[in-house]
C-alpha cells in the first residue's frame, strides 16, 4: 500500500506514535485583538454563532435583547424548509444537537408554526451552537482556520449542512468551520483521469465542499446522467455523507457514495492542502471514504463517477389504519421477500408506524411488467384488507422520481424536530427461511414497545433497502480489501440486505434533561434484540446510535480500524479533528459534557 506522500509526515517524530489529548482552551481566552487579527486573515469571514432562531427571543443567553422582528418572520415562515434551513449555520435538522441536552439549555420553537408565545416566554441559549465560525469560501479559509485553531488549543468542530444524528458538528464552546458556501460550479468531466493517474474513471463531476445532492441531480440530469446520491436533496456530497459510507437509493445497482469517488481534495489539520486518490496518498483517500465525518482532514472539493440516464421503476405505497395483526403480516412479507427485492435492485425506504406502513422504494433493474409482479406479494395484500394501493410508475428521471419521497420525508422535520436512533445492518444470513419468523417478530416488536408513562415520543421502524448486496458482487478488483480503491467502511455493508433504523421522534423544545435522557436510553435499548440476532453484523456509521456498542467492528471491523488509527496519528498527532467515537475520541474532551448520560451496555 502506498503510504502518504505529506511533507509534515518528516517532521512529526515521535508525536506520531500515539494521539496527543490537548486540553483544549475557552473561545473566551482570545482576546478581541486576537480575533481581529484571524479575521482579517479570513477575508472577514469570522462570525459569532447563534441559534438559527435566536432572532425571535426576547432573552438570549440570559441577557433581554430587541426581537428582530423582519428576520423572525422569514424564519417563520421559511424555518421548516430544509433547502433555507440548511443555509443557516445555527441549524440542526435534528435539534437536540443544537441543544446541550445535559442541561436543558437550547433555543428552538414548538411544532405548530408560527409560534408566537415561545419566544416570548422562554428564553434562548447558546446550547452546543459553536460560540464562533468561519464562513469558509475558499481553501485559504480552511486552512488558516484550522492553523489557527491548532496554534491557539481551540476546541474545533466541522459543519456542512447539519444533517447529522450523531452531534459532530457542533460542540459547546467551539470554533466552527462551516463548509456550506464553498459552492463553485459544478464541473462535468468526460472521462475524467484523477491526477497522478493514467487511466480514465469514467464520466464525473467535481464539486466543492458544500454543494448539495440537489443541485447536483439537477446537474447531471440535463446533461443525461444520474448520480449516487442520498435521498434527501439537502444532504452535503461532500461532507459527512462521503465520510461516513453514502448510501443511496441506486448502491444495489451502483455501489455506495465511497465506491464511486475518483477524487478527493482535502485540508490536513496542520493547513497542508493534498490531493487523495487511487494512485497517491490512497491512506487518506481511504481513510476518507468512511472513517467518520471530521476525523481526518477537512474536505474542498470532490469529484464523483456519474452515468447515463436509465429508465427506473418508482413504487409508492401507503397502507394506513392497520391493526397489529396485519402489520405483523405485512413484516412477514418484507422479509420474506428481502433478498429476493435486493437480487432486483429495489433500494428505498419502508417505513412503519404502529397504526400505518408507508414504502417507497424504486429500481432500475426490472422493467414495468417485472416491477408490478415483484410487488404482486404487496398488491395482493392490499387488496385482501382492501387498505391501499400500490403504484409503480416508470420514469428516466431519478431527481422526478425521487420527489416524492422528499416531500414526504420534509413534513416530519421543521425547527425542533428531534429524532433519538438506533440502527443496525441486516446481513443475508439473517434472511435464512429458519430465522425469518424470528426476524418479522423483532421488527414488529419495534412499534409495539412499552413507552414509559408521559414519555412524549413517536415510534417509527425504517427499513432501508439501500444495501449493495447486488453490486458488492461485481466490485473491481482494485477496490477490493488490499487494493487502492479499498474505503474504509465496515465490511458488514457488503453483505447487507437492509438498514433496520428505529426513531423516537419528539420536540426539541422539550428541555428535562431526564426526560431527553430517557428517549435516547430507550431509543438505544430498543435495538438491542436486533443486535442480539445479528451478532456478527455492524451499523452505518451517519445513521448510528452515537451510544453504539462495540462500535470499533459495528463501524469499521477491526483491520480497518487499526489502519484509520495508524493514519489518525499520521495526519493529526494532536487530535484536533474528532468525532464522538472511534479514531478521534477523546472522553475528556468538554465537548460531550452535553450528550445525554446513556448506558451503553
Amino acid at each position: 500500500m502506498a503510504p502518504l506522500h505529506l511533507g509534515l509526515l518528516a517532521t512529526l517524530g515521535a508525536h506520531a506514535l500515539a494521539l496527543a489529548f490537548t486540553r483544549r482552551a475557552s473561545i473566551a481566552s482570545i482576546t478581541d485583538s486576537e480575533w481581529d487579527a484571524f479575521n482579517a486573515t479570513v477575508s472577514g469571514r469570522l462570525r459569532n454563532g447563534e441559534p438559527m432562531l435566536a432572532p425571535c427571543y426576547t432573552r438570549y443567553n440570559g441577557e433581554a435583547q430587541e426581537p428582530d422582528l423582519e428576520q423572525c418572520s422569514v424564519l417563520q415562515k421559511d424555518g421548516g424548509d430544509l433547502t433555507y434551513a440548511t443555509g443557516q449555520f445555527g441549524m440542526y435538522v435534528n435539534s437536540q444537537w443544537g441543544a446541550c441536552q445535559a442541561t436543558g439549555q437550547t433555543c428552538t420553537f414548538g411544532p405548530i408554526r408560527p409560534d408566537i408565545l415561545t419566544p416570548i416566554l422562554d428564553t434562548c441559549e447558546q446550547g452546543s451552537v459553536p460560540t464562533k465560525y468561519v464562513d469558509a469560501q475558499s481553501v485559504e479559509d480552511v486552512q488558516r482556520t484550522l492553523v489557527f485553531a491548532g496554534e491557539n488549543s481551540l476546541r474545533l468542530v466541522i459543519k456542512n449542512t447539519g444533517h447529522d444524528y450523531e452531534g459532530r458538528s457542533s460542540a459547546p464552546d467551539s470554533l466552527a468551520l462551516w463548509t456550506h458556501n464553498m459552492q463553485p460550479p459544478i464541473e462535468f468531466n468526460e472521462e475524467f483521469v484523477p491526477e497522478g493517474c493514467s487511466e480514465s474513471g469514467g464520466d464525473s463531476i467535481t464539486f466543492g465542499a458544500g454543494e448539495q445532492f440537489g443541485r447536483i441531480y439537477d446537474f447531471v440530469e440535463a446533461r443525461g446522467y444520474r448520480i449516487v446520491g442520498g435521498s434527501s436533496i439537502t444532504v452535503g456530497a461532500a461532507g459527512g455523507w462521503i465520510t461516513g459510507g453514502g448510501h443511496s437509493l441506486l448502491t444495489n445497482e451502483l455501489g455506495l457514495g465511497v465506491d464511486n469517488v475518483q477524487q478527493l481534495k482535502a485540508v490536513l489539520p496542520n493547513g497542508t492542502h493534498v490531493t487523495a486518490n487511487r494512485c497517491q496518498n490512497q491512506d487518506l483517500f481511504f481513510a476518507l471514504r468512511g472513517g467518520g465525518g471530521g476525523t481526518f482532514a477537512v474536505i474542498t472539493e470532490m469529484t464523483s463517477r456519474v452515468y447515463p440516464k436509465k429508465e427506473m421503476q418508482f413504487v409508492e405505497i401507503s397502507f394506513a389504519n392497520i391493526g397489529v395483526g396485519a402489520q405483523r403480516r405485512l413484516m412477514d412479507i418484507f422479509v420474506s421477500n428481502g433478498e429476493k427485492w435486493a437480487a432486483e435492485g429495489w433500494g428505498g425506504y419502508i417505513y412503519c408506524f404502529s397504526i400505518g406502513t408507508g414504502i417507497f422504494i424504486g429500481t432500475s433493474l426490472l422493467n414495468y411488467d417485472e416491477a408490478v409482479e415483484s410487488m404482486k406479494p404487496l398488491s395482493d395484500f392490499a387488496t385482501h384488507l382492501n387498505i391501499g394501493v400500490v403504484n409503480v410508475t416508470t420514469t428516466d428521471s431519478f431527481r422526478a422520481g425521487l420527489q416524492a419521497f422528499v416531500e414526504t420525508q420534509e413534513i416530519g422535520i421543521f425547527p425542533g424536530s428531534a429524532w433519538a436512533l438506533s440502527s443496525r445492518i441486516v446481513k443475508h444470513d439473517s434472511f435464512a427461511p429458519e430465522k425469518q419468523q424470528e426476524l418479522s417478530s423483532i421488527l414488529s416488536n419495534f412499534l409495539n414497545v412499552q413507552q414509559e408513562l408521559l414519555e412524549p415520543s413517536l415510534q417509527i421502524l425504517v427499513l432501508c433497502l439501500t444495501m449493495p448486496a447486488v453490486y458488492s458482487q461485481s466490485m473491481p478488483e482494485s477496490d477490493l480489501p488490499g487494493g487502492p480503491g479499498h474505503a474504509s467502511i465496515s465490511p458488514h455493508w457488503r453483505d447487507g440486505v437492509w438498514q433496520a433504523l428505529h426513531f423516537r421522534a419528539y420536540s426539541g423544545s422539550i428541555k428535562d434533561p431526564e426526560l431527553v435522557r430517557k428517549i435516547a436510553q430507550n431509543a438505544h435499548d430498543a435495538m438491542n434484540p436486533l443486535r442480539a440476532f445479528t451478532p456478527d453484523s455492524g451499523a452505518y456509521i451517519n445513521e448510528a446510535d452515537p451510544w453504539e456498542p462495540d462500535y470499533i467492528n459495528s463501524f469499521w471491523g477491526q483491520e480497518n480500524y487499526e489502519r484509520l488509527l495508524r493514519i489518525k496519528r499520521e495526519v493529526d498527532p494532536e487530535n484536533l479533528l474528532m468525532v464522538r467515537k472511534g479514531v478521534g475520541w477523546d472522553e475528556n474532551d468538554g465537548r460531550f459534557s452535553c450528550y445525554p448520560d446513556v448506558d451503553e451496555s
